[in-house]
């Protein structure tokens, strides 16, 4: 595969640092606007409210080989005899738990880079022979999936401090799945020569273990592909409209995927012999090799999307160039990124165009310490995110780091002048942000530092509906928590263990949603749970048994739409038959500004989404911007109260 076209590369690594659980590559890109689905299946969900994995812990004391429901303690910083500093900590499998035996992890640093290796339970040891900064860059093994960005751009940065060791880091590997792929037509026929691409929307991240991410379908529309857990497969014919399916925990199991092509609707498909091409340079005019280069649909035609909705990714060569084909015609964002420069960014561009110059220019830095709000000591790992401030409600990641360093510092280089959120994340402790305001012409350092509560406990147990029998394995996540939808996502969630019982730890106080899901058994989306300080009172969650042959499905309460934040009000994309929000006739395009009678714009966007779900056949009233309407002298279109009622979906 062109090393230039690396959205969908079959790579996935999971990291856990200090009991956070932080995605790689592997998992699904969302668009960068905030959008989280209110009354639709979590399983998608965007950075607003994001998807979750397990946050591992202690094994059981009757059971070493039971699935614990927390897998990694927290990361501790100690005194140690070495000079410079040493890391320690566990490779384990990201579905099991159980410790990867000869997994390979490259360190490097501006003196080099050196390689450690795991023993049969694991376990590795990194001993800097520099001080200074390093990034993880590498980690490989046999049977799993890659992590290998370009080099020098890991997000991941260790800081050797002399005498002081970093012990328990776990990095969690996704097993590598050869699956099955079968393309059907809508009456169960075959369909040869169909055009099948796995989507990952990591590609920047396996630069270095560039992999095939298409296949063609034989005479029996068959074709064997690699794909992790979470990915996306589209098939596109063109007699037939596309079909997408996503490699669900079942069909890992299974090893089979089934994707059936509807019929076209018009005669003609969508073009998509489109480019969009150019250059990306420094503030001097210089070519800029290996910078990461994303195309998106334009932000500004939501819900109009163009093109993959994962959007696609390149690398540049070493005179800067790029070239992104097969777009469909339509207008698309483009940015051009790499480390330590302020990124280069297009908006509206009009596919075909093949002049594009996108300047990454120098930018101020950010900084700062990350301590205990109690004691006031340096938290020795956490996840960084910063998000730039687009509207009242939207916020776009702009970057995401996890630091591991005893003395609790981070930095973070090459941000241009705008309106940020910062927020950070750890294990234990409960999220905290603050907004920064990068002035024009800054060069930084610009000091902002945080203090660290410790976050709340909810612990509970999840069972099988109707035999009440305890269900292991279970995968229990909170939406709408971490440092965004990117590629260092800190995850809330766990695993239950062999009873059926699971524990989350740091949340938040106030309301939240939980997604809960268990092999071959609907998925449930739970809202309106109330998280108190200290403990929250133990819950049993049920979850329905598939029948033989039955597809799962997700179950929720809610509209029946999806949502993005636009300015000051949460635009409707999809809007589902049978859903709330489709009986009161909204459509896409609409615009919610108030719940209830307040505004959307005080809420927030996660505080709209969980007042917009709620108990099965509730009311709620919505005051809704209508698309279709325009108010006088091209004023904003005037709002409108909508009653609407919270239905069960399934989907």
């Amino acid at each position: 595969m062109d090393r230039k076209r690396t959205i969908g590369l079959l790579v996935a690594v999971l990291v856990l640092l200090g009991g956070a659980l932080f995605l790689l590559s592997g998992g699904r890109k969302e668009p960068q606007e905030a959008r989280a689905p209110a009354g639709t299946p979590a399983a998608k969900p965007a950075p607003a409210s994001p998807d979750t994995r397990t946050s591992p812990g202690r094994e059981p004391a009757h059971a070493a080989s039971a699935l614990p429901s927390r897998l990694v303690p927290a990361t501790r910083a100690e005194d140690s005899a070495e000079p410079l500093g040493a890391f320690e900590g566990r490779v384990i499998s990201a579905t099991t738990g159980e410790g990867v035996e000869g997994a390979e992890l490259t360190f490097a640093a501006e003196a080099g880079a050196t390689s450690a290796r795991t023993e049969a339970s694991g376990r590795f040891r990194f001993v800097p022979h520099t001080p200074g900064t390093w990034q993880l860059a590498v980690v490989t093994a046999r049977g799993y999936l890659p992590f290998g960005p370009e080099w020098g751009q890991s997000p991941i940065r260790l800081t050797a401090v002399p005498g002081q060791r970093i012990s328990d880091i776990v990095l969690a590997l996704t097993p590598e799945a050869e699956l099955l792929g079968t393309v059907l037509d809508v009456e169960g026929k075959p369909v040869a020569g169909a055009q099948v691409r796995v989507l990952t929307g990591r590609g920047g991240e396996s630069v270095l273990f560039p992999t095939s991410d298409r296949y063609t379908s034989d005479v029996r529309g068959e074709l064997r592909f690699h794909a992790p857990e979470g990915a996306t497969v589209e098939a596109r014919h063109p007699a037939y409209a596309s079909a997408r399916a996503e490699v669900t925990p079942s069909v890992v199991l299974s090893r089979k995927l089934v994707l059936v092509l509807g019929k076209r609707e018009s005669a003609s498909a969508a073009a998509l012999g489109e480019t969009l091409a150019g250059r990306v340079v420094d503030g001097g005019g210089t070519a800029v090799a290996g910078a990461l280069v994303s195309v998106a649909s334009a932000a500004s035609a939501w819900p109009r999307r163009y093109g993959d909705e994962l959007g696609y990714e390149t690398v540049t060569d070493a005179e800067g160039r790029f070239s992104v084909e097969g777009l469909e015609t339509g207008t698309y964002d483009v940015t051009a990124r790499l480390m330590g420069l302020a990124p280069g960014e297009l908006r509206d561009v009009a596919a075909g165009r093949k002049d594009l110059v996108l300047t990454l220019a120098r930018g101020a830095k950010l900084g700062g310490t990350v301590r205990d709000a109690a004691s006031g000591k340096p938290l020795p790992s956490f996840t960084l995110a910063v998000f730039t401030k687009r509207g009242p409600l939207q916020r776009d990641a702009f970057a995401q780091l996890s630091f591991i360093d005893a003395q609790g510092r981070y930095e973070v280089a090459g941000v241009p002048a705008g309106s940020y959120v910062v927020e950070v994340a750890a294990h234990g402790y409960a999220p905290s942000e603050a907004s920064v305001e990068v002035p024009k012409g800054a060069s930084g350092p610009l000091t902002t530092d945080f203090a660290l509560s410790p976050g709340a406990t909810m612990t509970g147990r999840v069972v099988e509906a109707d035999t009440n029998l305890p269900l292991e394995r279970a995968r229990i996540s909170v939406e709408g928590l971490g440092t965004g939808g990117g590629a260092l996502s800190l995850r809330y969630d766990a695993l239950t263990d062999a009873r059926g019982n699971f524990t989350l730890d740091g949340l938040p106080t106030g309301e939240v949603s939980l997604f809960v899901s268990a092999d071959k058994h609907h998925s449930r989306v739970l809202s309106g749970i109330t998280v108190r300080p200290g403990a929250t009172p133990p819950r049993t969650i049920e979850l329905r048994k598939t029948a033989e042959g039955e597809e799962p499905q997700v179950e929720l309460v809610g509209i029946g739409a999806v949502l993005a934040a636009r300015e000051d009000a949460l635009v409707l994309g999809e809007v589902m038959p049978g859903g709330g929000a489709a009986e009161a006739g909204l459509v896409t395009g609409d615009g919610i500004v108030r719940i209830d009678g307040r505004p959307v714009v005080e809420m927030g966007f996660a505080e709209a989404v969980q007042r917009i779900r709620g108990p099965e056949g509730s009311r709620l009233v919505l005051g809704v911007r209508r698309a279709s309407a325009v108010g006088a002298g091209g004023s904003p279109a005037p709002v409108v109260d909508l009653i609407v009622t919270r239905r069960s979906i399934r989907r």
